[in-house]
């Protein structure tokens, strides 16, 4: 099939896959299983075919049929993003008649350094559907209204006006661009927010943030969704606190990557996150390797079948819980190459530091950004909504976690601003390096 054909046929493969999928989280945790275990052994028998994988097979004395659980992938080798790059490198390069049918994508760069990988039309396909689940998990219809930033749906051109289908009334949507999400800005955005009234709002996390501290600063009262969802970052507690006090409880975290496509979701009002199944396979390890309840985020894509993603160390650590045999995950807890340097001994974890704001109330945003061996900088935004506790006392109360944590190794600087503005890459990392 060419490219072109291919091309236009997305949408129809994307509303087959749709259709494959779950539009309910499952709970009979027996079924989920199963079918999981299913998939994970016809995902292995596609891989073994694959020469990158089937060195890795070999290497460990692997076959396919060593594979029909989640668990079983724990005796796969990890795939980090070096692996990764090379392999994508590798095929790319291999492969020159296929460059016109593959879809080159990159990452944000947020880990550290952008990573570039490829995308068959059928893989991309399979990613829109599984977005659009995700979002019918919470409750989506396609009669819903979404208020979105540009970059949310690559394939959106607001240039061109409504689709085909939007123009029936399917599927509606208005985008903006992020860039008009700063200062005065966000004034204009709140308005078109409040006039177009949307169903599902779906924003940056950093962003949704700004508009609701601009709206809580200027009284002004925001249209609350049944859904909305910061993507691409996060969701700590102070964030949490501080969207729900301005968009209400529809709240939805959706965790992924631009690699994987979303894969845990936390549905509004739910304390756990539940793994997509019938498309992912989560598991955590520990520093070894193994089987782990607290540790590094593993992701394995099952519906990945033409560039397979099998063991991805995705960067982040998280704590879960398995209930017959079906793991939930309990909490996202941020990047392992977080790491706060030291002079004179090894690196340590920066996900002490995410802590200390969740102990006192009163702060809106935070952000560490450490400037060298002996310098912390803190940036810190005030909720407007909250004077419990004085600027000085907030900041006696990082001088005592932060004694208790490294004792004098470390001077602190605070800047208190309106707002902390995102990195480059329109994300906001809430620690920074510059050593």
């Amino acid at each position: 099939m060419s490219f072109v054909i291919e091309k236009k046929l997305k949408n129809v493969m994307t509303f087959y896959y749709l259709m494959k999928l779950d539009k309910k989280v499952p709970t009979n945790r027996a079924f989920i299983r199963k079918r999981q275990g299913k998939k994970v052994h016809e995902l292995m028998k596609c891989a073994y075919k694959i020469p990158f994988y089937r060195q890795r097979f070999d290497e460990n004395h692997l076959t396919p049929d060593d594979f029909h659980s989640a668990e079983d992938l724990a005796k796969f080798p990890v795939l980090t993003r070096a692996d990764l790059r090379l392999w994508m490198q590798q095929e790319y390069d291999a492969h020159p008649e296929m460059h016109e049918r593959w879809s080159v994508l990159s990452t944000s760069g947020s880990s550290g350094t952008p990573l570039k990988f490829l995308q068959t039309q059928r893989e991309s396909a399979c990613v829109d559907a599984n977005w659009i689940r995700v979002l019918m998990y919470a409750g989506y219809k396609p009669s819903y209204k979404m208020f979105s930033f540009v970059t949310s749906h690559k394939h959106i051109d607001p240039k061109k006006g409504d689709s085909i289908i939007q123009k029936f009334g399917i599927m509606p949507r208005r985008v903006v661009s992020e860039k008009n999400c700063v200062g005065e800005g966000i004034r204009d955005v709140l308005n078109e927010l409040n006039e177009y009234k949307p169903d599902v709002l779906c924003f940056r996390r950093n962003c949704l943030v700004r508009m609701a501290l601009y709206a809580q600063r200027h009284n002004i009262k925001v249209y609350q969704p049944k859904i909305y969802t910061p993507v691409s970052e996060m969701v700590d507690d102070v964030t949490r606190k501080i969207l729900t006090e301005t968009f209400g409880d529809g709240l939805m975290d959706a965790y992924g990557s631009s690699e994987t496509g979303s894969c845990i979701i936390q549905l509004p009002g739910k304390k756990l996150y539940y793994i997509n199944s019938d498309t992912h396979v989560v598991n955590i390890y520990d520093e070894n390797n193994q089987l782990s309840d607290d540790g590094k985020v593993i992701v394995t894509t099952l519906f990945k079948k033409d560039f397979p993603i099998i063991n991805y160390e995705i960067g982040d650590r998280a704590t879960s819980v398995t209930k017959d045999g079906v793991r939930y995950i309990k909490s996202i807890q941020g990047r392992v190459n977080d790491l706060v340097k030291h002079e004179n001994s090894a690196e340590s974890s920066a996900l002490e530091l995410m802590k200390i704001p969740n102990g006192i109330v009163g702060i809106a945003q935070f952000r560490y950004i450490q400037e060298s061996y002996h310098d912390i900088r803190i940036q810190l935004v005030k909720d407007p909504n909250n004077n419990v506790h004085t600027k000085q006392e907030i900041e006696a109360f990082f001088h005592e976690k932060m004694q208790e944590l490294f004792q004098d190794e470390f001077t602190l600087h605070f800047d208190w601003m309106d707002v902390i503005p995102p990195d480059e890459n329109g994300k906001m990392r809430c620690f920074a390096c510059k050593i």
